[in-house]
């Protein structure tokens, strides 16, 4: 399988190029990037079967040429709403397969125009299987298959600014901070503020308790079919001021990415300090033999673990080509139950949250 990571210098592209490197089953893995000397130092660590792929994302003719080289393509090139459509295309026209990291709900919904085109080509896209979406678009199936019904689904993050501090996060913070989420809401689809609706959530130690807020991100598109009463995303940093930075940013429109980055930079490292960890919680209510039942799950490591991990599980997977073409959600494409089985060989472990009865 020869396989081509486009944003492959990155820090979640150099992880997931590594992984790839690791497996049996890429016989040549191109590691794409802007800058000659970055790519040939990581191809030359990386082992023979890596080589280096010289690819400018804003030449459509290049970028095409370069998906044609490769079987299935991934995406690490952030943030997602400058990147995510534009690869998707390139790839779908080049004929290969392709899974991003893309939490962007506008990117999400073009790509998810791509499907004819995919189907046609006879290969499957996925917007996005990294953390979120991804890993808990696998968890939130896992509770489904544990119910009778489905009312409602409600994700949840925890993300620390210090353990991901690159310009496309930060950039993906201020956009998602800013753009109106998509939610399910007695049973319609709607919209709500971006940054409202304050609450505590408790992840898995040591992250515990994070407060998020209504966050833009891209689950909608993943669970179109489901008839749910509800769905929303909600996010949070696990650094207090740098949530309260990132807060004071999305009042203050004329910002640039760069200063607001310079102003996370050193609010995160203020008291109180959150854990240099990232979480997500999934919390599914439905039904079981008559009674409402919640079923929570999560999952903690550091956030470039979480992307990495299940984007090169995911881009492993596609290589077999036995899979229906067209634009999947991650859930659609894989057996949720094997993929995190798989994603806990690499030392990613779901957790059970229940109360404690007292």
């Amino acid at each position: 399988m020869r396989v081509l990571v486009i944003g492959g210098t990155g820090a979640t592209g150099r992880r997931t190029s590594a992984e790839l490197a690791r497996s049996n089953e890429v016989t040549e893995l191109l590691v794409g990037g802007r800058d000659p000397e970055v790519i040939e130092r990581l191809t030359s660590l990386l082992g023979d079967k890596v080589h280096p792929a010289m690819i400018d994302t804003a030449d459509r003719a290049e970028l095409i040429a370069a998906c044609r080289r490769a079987q299935v393509v991934v995406s690490c090139a952030g943030p997602a709403h400058e990147m995510e459509e534009t690869t998707a295309a390139a790839a779908v026209e080049a004929g290969a397969s392709y899974v991003s990291l893309c939490d962007d709900y506008d990117a999400g919904a073009a790509v998810a125009e791509l499907d004819r085109r995919a189907q046609q080509a006879g290969v499957v896209v996925i917007s996005g299987c990294g953390l979120a979406p991804g890993i808990t678009s696998m968890l939130a199936q896992l509770a489904q298959d544990e119910l009778d019904e489905v009312d409602e689904i409600l994700i949840s993050l925890a993300l620390s600014y210090g353990d991901l501090p690159t310009p496309a996060h930060t950039g993906h913070l201020v956009h998602a901070m800013s753009s109106p989420p998509a939610v399910i809401s007695d049973g319609k689809a709607a919209r709500q503020e971006a940054g409202t609706s304050p609450q505590l959530i408790y992840f898995p130690e040591p992250v515990g308790w994070v407060e998020t807020v209504a966050w833009a991100h891209p689950e909608v598109h993943n669970f179109h079919a489901a008839p749910l009463r509800a769905l929303s995303v909600r996010c949070g940093l696990t650094e207090r001021a740098a949530m309260d930075a990132l807060r004071a940013a999305r009042s203050a429109p004329l910002s640039s990415t760069s200063f607001i980055r310079r102003t996370l930079d050193v609010a995160h490292t203020l008291p109180p300090r959150g854990p240099q960890w990232s979480a997500a919680r999934v919390d599914v209510v439905g039904t079981r033999r008559g009674r409402t039942v919640t079923v929570s799950l999560g999952v903690v490591d550091h956030l470039v673990n979480l992307a990495s991990a299940p984007l090169a599980l995911a881009a492993q997977r596609l290589g077999s080509g036995s899979h229906e073409p067209g634009v999947k959600s991650p859930a659609e494409a894989f057996d949720a139950r094997s993929f995190l089985v798989a994603l806990g060989r690499r030392g990613t472990r779901v957790a059970r949250l229940e109360p404690v009865p007292i």
